[in-house]
């Protein structure tokens, strides 16, 4: 024991030892994403070659290489941070969406996330706190390292820097689509922070930007025409697991059951993000520039200009996002879980009853209501009482893939529990007796290791197929039914085509509220006779609309998908 303590001190004091060891555990994540890159060979070739040789040559610049470690210190983050987000996700470098939601999850949701990362987190402390602790050690060391040591690796290293521009060079000949800031690890994840502050910028500004926008709406309809709309905007609902939608459990049986709802068959969501989703269901930005949603004001907004009283009821905690920012345009912003404890998790049931109070002082005119739930975020067997308890086990110890039967019993369960809520509010609004209609779908879905690749959880910086695939329902009520039966027709017309969900939820409201404004494009609306599929885009990590061909979907997806009878591309 003794021997082994005296030899471990003396590893860590040993200077060439720390240079080596700091090499590698630098080049660490490089080397794993050369195996997990759906890339060409030559660029996970250079994404090798060219960041171990910068690191190489610093390395040689201090005569103590402890120096160095801490030099790169924002690189070494950046190498624990990826190691984890490859044990999450299994592939794709940090992505701008991932500082941002450094900044927008509450505290609940990253302590349920970590408590199932701890295999990569101890990983990482193993490996990286070492480090700390053998550059502590290399810089009380009085030994440094040799003039000639250092100028024969520095020599070394050079040599490997020229190889690695001529590979870089010939990557940008090869392929014009090639660029280093997107494609070389850590370049790409420096050039992503970069963004992610200057988004974080702009939405700070975000009120000064978009004050002097208008939609210039306008309701087509007698002001004295009494209305109702609802928009209930779910969280990581994915469709396949809809008993509505061919699911083989009953997961949905009370909106089975309810007249007047047409189901969107083939309904994708443009973002595998809550941050970039939900801000599209509640506005244009679908249809547009995803970076105009800094100029540009919400859903809420345009039906207020048109003469509608206006609510938002969100289960979701305030982070200053465009969430917040489009919810708070509404005459009526609750967060029901404003003052409670972080780690509170209030059921979206309490959102029912902010509907059915605000329907209690109804008494005529015109109303919006905004409900954003809580879906199925994870974890799952937080998110219903044991009421709703109908699968089982329903109890995970933790998330891997053994435990999948248990938490696809959790997450039905989840499913069962929104069947609830969203009948509830129909039912709420269809004992007002108004012309009225409402609008259900969800930010995203989810991945619950469906497949081989065992993926998990949403926000992957690749969407795969049940990220993608979302119910949209919308319900109208008999007299929505009696007076605008055209509307209605188109609807069912409409039902099996390919849309974008982000795409078409503003302009389709609208346009089944009789709002008319300059904003409004009927080619979207999926209530208008003007209505005809558009090509199906993603928007990716740095807000480029992309066709779906090009987000990352793998073979499997696309089969999936296409055995799911969702058009592809």
């Amino acid at each position: 024991m003794k021997l082994f303590k005296s030899l471990s001190i003396a590893l860590l004091r040993n200077q060439k030892v720390a240079f080596w060891a700091f090499l590698i555990m630098l080049i660490l994540p490089n080397v794993a994403m050369f195996f997990t890159e759906p890339q060409p060979a030559l660029t996970r070739l250079c994404s090798i070659v060219l960041p171990l040789s910068v690191y190489w040559v610093v390395l040689t610049l201090p005569r103590k290489p402890g120096w160095a470690f801490w030099w790169l210190f924002l690189f070494v983050f950046f190498d624990a941070f990826e190691i984890v987000l490859l044990y999450l996700f299994g592939e794709s470098p940090i992505a701008v969406d991932m500082f941002l939601n450094v900044v927008t999850s509450n505290v609940t949701e990253v302590d349920e996330l970590l408590g199932n990362l701890l295999i990569a987190i101890a990983v990482v402390v193993v490996i990286y706190v070492l480090g700390m602790v053998m550059a502590i050690a290399s810089l009380r060391n009085r030994e440094e390292l040799g003039a000639h040591f250092r100028a024969k690796q520095r020599l070394r290293a050079l040599c490997l820097l020229i190889v690695a521009v001529v590979l870089t060079g010939s990557r940008y000949i090869a392929s014009p689509g090639f660029r280093v800031e997107n494609d070389i690890f850590p370049v790409n994840v420096c050039y992503n922070l970069y963004l992610a502050v200057d988004r974080s910028i702009k939405t700070d500004h975000y009120a000064k930007t978009s004050k002097n926008f208008h939609f210039n709406a306008h309701s087509e309809r007698n002001d004295s025409m009494p209305e109702i709309y609802v928009i209930v905007v779910g969280e990581t609902a994915r469709a396949e697991n809809f008993g509505i939608y061919g699911y083989n459990r009953p997961t949905t049986p009370q909106l089975a059951s309810t007249k007047g709802i047409t189901k969107f068959t083939d309904a994708l969501t443009m973002s595998n993000t809550t941050h970039k989703s939900v801000p599209m269901l509640l506005s244009d930005i679908g249809s547009v520039p995803f970076d105009s949603i800094y100029y540009r004001k919400g859903i809420i907004s345009a039906f207020a200009e048109a003469g509608y009283q206006t609510a938002f009821y969100s289960n979701q905690r305030r982070n200053g996002s465009f969430i917040d920012f489009f919810g708070l345009e509404a005459q009526e912003a609750k967060f029901i879980k404003d003052g409670l404890p972080m780690k509170a998790n209030p059921h979206d049931g309490q959102l029912v009853q902010l509907v059915e109070n605000r329907l209690n002082r109804y008494h005529g005119g015109k109303l919006l209501i905004v409900v954003h739930c809580y879906g199925s975020h994870f974890n799952y067997q937080d998110r219903y009482p044991k009421s709703v308890q109908f699968f089982t086990p329903d109890t995970v110890e933790a998330a891997r893939p053994k435990w999948r039967q248990n938490l696809i019993n959790s997450y039905d369960n989840s499913i069962a529990y929104t069947d609830y809520v969203v009948a509830a509010i129909i039912r709420a609004v269809a004992s007002k007796q108004v012309t009225a209609a409402l609008a259900y779908t969800s930010d995203h879905g989810e991945d619950i290791y469906d497949d081989s690749r065992n993926k998990f959880l949403h926000a992957s910086p690749c969407p795969t197929g049940h990220q993608l695939w979302v119910p949209f329902l919308i319900w109208t009520s008999d007299q929505y039914r009696r007076n605008y039966p055209g509307k209605c027709q188109q609807l069912a017309r409409h039902s099996h085509m390919p849309v974008s969900t982000n795409m078409v939820l503003f302009h389709t409201m609208l346009d089944m509220a009789g709002i008319n404004t300059p904003y409004l494009k009927r080619e979207y609306a999926t209530a208008s006779p003007a209505f005809r599929p558009h090509k199906r885009l993603y928007v990716n990590d740095h807000n480029q609309m992309m066709d779906l061909e090009h987000v990352g979907l793998r073979q499997v997806d696309i089969d999936w998908m296409r055995s799911r009878h969702l058009q592809f591309p």
